[in-house]
């Protein structure tokens, strides 16, 4: 029997690296809802019937003591789909389902950007008579992340909403950071002020008994952690909670606002529109969900799985932004660095966007280009990144004593990844603007590749935890693929023909003495997943023969384990999403089904819960690093793989 999926944690509220709470718990009781980052962000959801209290969220301490008894609803279901994470709760009286939806739709920008989640709730009762109630409150910690802050609550019918007194947007940056200004917002007509103490004495009361005891007149001491609260007596209802941030991110020194500002105007039309819309906007994902699901099935089961939950993570960990008319979609490298706009981060999880919405791929490159323009960037070969969330003012990658330290760049990688993601992304929908707008750039890192990409000096490449590696021949792919597809693009035959003779080149110099090709050009005893090759296939090239793949695929087969194939000879870890790109690399069903089956184990297995890890040891499960990373979004490159393929 095919074990039950269990993430190692479930998306709840997730729409960007700031506003993105998770369940790290087999039930929705067992834990505190917590940030992407681990950090605690309580939410509480209470089930009343006929009175008496059953948490179907959160958990609470002894000493927080919400109330004296209710027990937590027996948790019976979980499915995750690509927008929304359903709940289902069983009681001797009712049954209750619990959807966590966030509508990332990313073909619909000014939806795409909103800071809007919603919490439907449907209730069967089970006999007539009885009386049921639903409540939910959303704690401090989602809009404070120092406890020395006093924070300004706010209420009107049916809005309430609390944020620090002292605003200070933009004023930090870093990794392992969340929020601390704007404001939440709880939208429903029996949304509410309320603090820890007002919730104790409310819980040993009747429900009905709702008297605020605490003075929200003034602004409170984040200690006495006030709460946005609702409580709705309708068998089906919606709770609709969102993020003001103010201030986005800031680009090269100027402070952006999120894109829906564009749109509607200001966050109140938007949170307008968004409420009216919550019908709605739940019909259109239920279809996404459904559509997507099936093509993702139509690969293997356990691929659509995975793939529904890598969904909002890969999006979620963006920020959609504009400025001066065009969509600028700024990663942040969650758990490896904290850096925005990373172009190493942009080439692996561009499948995704390159399915759904290219504008997003062209939205992550146009500040590596903007940067890479500047007198600040002096080098011949691409940046790695643009600076440090959410502040998006240059590099900060092999930063020391503020220079940029030659040997702590990627030039080989940058170069390939810049010039791939522009082709595949004119492949995708045939808009050539960014790439004519950028030839001069792309020229000059295609000759750098020309002269220096196919043996690679002792340099990182994007698998920068595996240290520096002189005569990389994955890495040697990349240059190669890359110049045969700046070629193409632009009908140059220089650089086409020389990816031809390099790839002749490559396939007699980097060939093992048994099967396959080596991790070093200089090291017969070595293997490594060839995962760069894949652009060959997809993108037309005929640099390679096909055997070249079916050759290493045959190797990876024999190196499985029990979580995945290794990522090369060196070490157990594995990357998830390189895993998944080999499986375009042939026509082979039956490997793509191990694979996909072996991540879904991880998946189920992994004693370390945390929001999907894309670094892990492929022989015990657990994480190396990194966690809720956008580069999750490359494993939609099977979906992508039947586009580009049947063009």
């Amino acid at each position: 029997m095919t074990q039950v999926f269990r993430p190692t944690a479930v998306p709840l509220i997730a729409t960007d690296p700031y506003f993105s709470i998770w369940s790290f718990a087999d039930r929705l009781t067992d834990d505190h809802p917590r940030h992407w980052t681990g950090r605690r962000q309580s939410m509480l959801g209470v089930l009343f019937v006929d009175g008496r209290p059953y948490r179907f969220l959160g958990k609470t301490e002894p000493f927080e003591s919400y109330f004296t008894d209710g027990p937590a609803l027996e948790q019976t279901s979980l499915e995750v789909t690509p927008t929304a994470s359903v709940y289902s709760f069983s009681h001797p009286l009712c049954r209750l389902r619990v959807t966590f939806l966030t509508p990332l739709l990313a073909d619909r920008p000014e939806v795409l950007s909103r800071p809007v989640s919603y919490i439907f709730y449907e209730l069967e009762p089970l006999e007539p008579g009885h009386r049921f109630e639903v409540s939910v409150d959303f704690s401090a910690d989602l809009c404070g992340d120092e406890r020395g802050q006093r924070l300004v609550c706010r209420a009107e019918p049916g809005h309430v909403s609390m944020g620090a007194e002292e605003q200070t947007p933009l004023h930090c940056s870093g990794d392992d950071v969340r929020i601390d200004w704007g404001y939440l917002h709880l939208v429903h007509p029996g949304a509410r002020l309320s603090s820890l103490r007002d919730r104790r004495n409310l819980f040993r009361k009747r429900i009905s008994s709702r008297q605020q005891e605490c003075d929200f007149s003034q602004p409170v001491p984040f200690r006495t952690m006030p709460l946005l609260c609702a409580v709705s007596d309708r068998l089906s209802d919606v709770f609709v909670v969102a993020y003001d941030d103010v201030q986005s991110v800031e680009y090269f020194g100027q402070p952006l606002k999120a894109y829906y500002h564009t749109v509607y105007g200001s966050f109140d039309a938007m949170l307008s529109a968004a409420v009216q819309e919550a019908g709605e906007l739940r019909r259109v994902c239920a279809e996404f969900d459904r559509e997507l699901t099936a093509r993702m099935r139509r690969v293997c089961p356990a691929y659509a799985e995975v793939g529904a939950l890598a969904y909002r993570q890969s999006l979620a960990a963006h920020k959609l932004v504009e400025c001066n008319g065009e969509l600028l979609f700024l990663s942040k490298e969650n758990f490896s660095n904290g850096c925005i706009a990373t172009l190493d981060i942009t080439y692996p999880s561009a499948p995704l966007y390159l399915l759904l919405n290219p504008e997003l791929v062209r939205g992550m490159l146009r500040p590596i280009f903007a940067y890479a323009r500047t007198s600040a960037w002096e080098f011949p070969f691409a940046p790695h990144d643009c600076g440090t969330y959410p502040l998006c003012n240059g590099q900060v990658y092999g930063e020391k004593n503020g220079r940029l330290l030659p040997e702590m760049q990627m030039p080989v990688e940058e170069c390939g990844n810049a010039i791939l993601c522009v082709v595949a992304a004119v492949r995708a929908d045939g808009n050539r603007a960014i790439a004519e707008e950028n030839r001069d750039l792309l020229e000059k890192w295609a000759d750098y590749l020309l002269e220096y990409g196919y043996d690679p000096e002792n340099q990182l490449c994007t698998d920068d935890f595996a240290g520096h590696l002189a005569h990389n021949c994955n890495l040697s792919l990349k240059a190669i693929v890359a110049l045969g597809a700046y070629g193409q693009l632009f009908d140059a035959p220089r650089y086409s023909h020389a990816a031809q003779e390099m790839a002749a080149r490559w396939t007699a110099e980097a060939r093992r003495s048994g099967r396959g090709w080596r991790l070093t050009f200089d090291r017969d005893d070595t293997w490594s997943l060839k995962y760069n090759i894949i652009w060959d296939r997809l993108m037309g090239l005929g640099l390679f023969a096909p055997e070249v793949s079916e050759e290493e695929v045959a190797v990876y087969t024999g190196q499985m384990r029990r979580y995945g194939v290794p990522l090369d000879s060196r070490a157990d870890y594995t990357k998830l999403d390189w895993m998944a790109w080999t499986t375009v690399m042939t026509d082979n069903p039956a490997y793509t089904e191990a694979v996909y089956t072996a991540i879904r184990r991880m998946v189920c297995e992994s004693p370390d819960r945390v929001p999907l890890t894309d670094w892990y040891d492929a022989v015990d499960g657990r994480q190396v690093g990194f966690q809720a990373r956008s580069v999750v979004g490359g494993f939609y490159i099977n979906l992508l793989a039947e586009r580009f393929l049947h063009a």
